[in-house]
C-alpha cells in the first residue's frame, strides 16, 4: 500500500486541495466559479442503479483491471456553504475500465449475488464532510464521457442524485467537472465539492 493511501483523509484531501486550482489549470477565483452552483444541480440517474449496497473503502472490490485511481472530495451544506455535512452517505458507481457495469441491470443488493457487484459501494462522509474511496478510472462509452454516478442522502437534507465527469469539461456542467491528478500513485481525482439543501 502506497504512502498516500496511510495518511489520514483529511490531510490528504488538504493537500491536493491546496494544489486544485493548478491542477484544473485556474485561478483561485476561477476554481471558486467552477464549484460554485449551490445546491449542487441534479442529473440523470443513469444506468444500473443497486439499492443498499455495502459500505466500502474501494468500489473495485473484485479487482477489475484498469487505471487505479483515488475519489477524493467533500459534502457541505447548501444553505451555510462552509458547514460540513458529517456522516453525507454516498452511494457511488461507474464502469471499469472497459465501459462496463457490474451488474448491467437495476435492483437491490439482495437481489444479486456479492460477486456480481463491483465498481459499486457506500461511502460514509467523515465528521467534516470528507470522503475518499479507491476506483479506477472510468471508461467511456458513446455517447457519454467518462463519468461517476452518486445518489447523496443525509439526515435532515434533500437526497441528491448527481454525476462527475472526467478529464473533459461539459460547457453546461463545469461544476462537476475537474481532471485526474496523474502525477499522485494511485491517481487521484479531486471531486468537486458536492453541496446538499436542508430539507
Amino acid at each position: 500500500m502506497t504512502e498516500p493511501i496511510r495518511q489520514p483523509a483529511r490531510r490528504r484531501f488538504l493537500t491536493f486541495a491546496a494544489t486544485l486550482p493548478a491542477a484544473l489549470g485556474l485561478s483561485v477565483g476561477g476554481a471558486e466559479a467552477q464549484q460554485a452552483m449551490i445546491p449542487t444541480a441534479s442529473d440523470m440517474e443513469g444506468p444500473f442503479y443497486i439499492s443498499n449496497m455495502p459500505v466500502v473503502t474501494s468500489l473495485n472490490r473484485f479487482g477489475k483491471s484498469g487505471e487505479a485511481m483515488r475519489i477524493a472530495g467533500r459534502v457541505m451544506n447548501a444553505s451555510t456553504p462552509e458547514t460540513p455535512v458529517a456522516g453525507a452517505r454516498l452511494e457511488i458507481w461507474q464502469t471499469d475500465g472497459t465501459g462496463r457495469y457490474y451488474p448491467e441491470q437495476n435492483g437491490d443488493y439482495s437481489d444479486f449475488s456479492d460477486a456480481d457487484l463491483d465498481l459499486r459501494g457506500t461511502v460514509i462522509a467523515d465528521a467534516d464532510g470528507y470522503f475518499e474511496v479507491l476506483s479506477l478510472f472510468p471508461k467511456e462509452y458513446w455517447p457519454r464521457p467518462p463519468h461517476i454516478h452518486y445518489r447523496i442522502s443525509a439526515d435532515g437534507f434533500r437526497p441528491l442524485i448527481t454525476q462527475h465527469y472526467l478529464d473533459t469539461r461539459p460547457r453546461d456542467r463545469p461544476h462537476r467537472t475537474a481532471n485526474v491528478i496523474r502525477d499522485q500513485t494511485p491517481a487521484l481525482y479531486p471531486a468537486p465539492t458536492i453541496y446538499i439543501a436542508p430539507v
